[in-house]
């Protein structure tokens, strides 16, 4: 049977999010906590910014800068 699921290479969902420097920190827009910064990698298909917390993704336009 043939796997529909992967695809090569990746799709990325918007390859125009803006990433941040390297050592940039924000907090969660929702509940104020430290969000965590993922890295800009090839295989990564989400957002620049991760809140543990509330289990959300964000671009870097959505979190005011601290």
């Amino acid at each position: 049977m043939e796997d529909h699921g992967i695809f090569d290479p990746p799709i990325r969902f918007s390859p125009d999010y803006t990433w941040p420097p390297e050592g940039t920190e924000k907090n969660c827009p929702r509940c104020g906590k430290p969000l965590t910064f993922n890295e800009n990698r090839s295989e990564y298909m989400g957002k620049p910014w991760w809140c543990g917390v509330c289990k959300w993704q964000f671009e870097d336009e959505e979190v005011p800068t601290n």
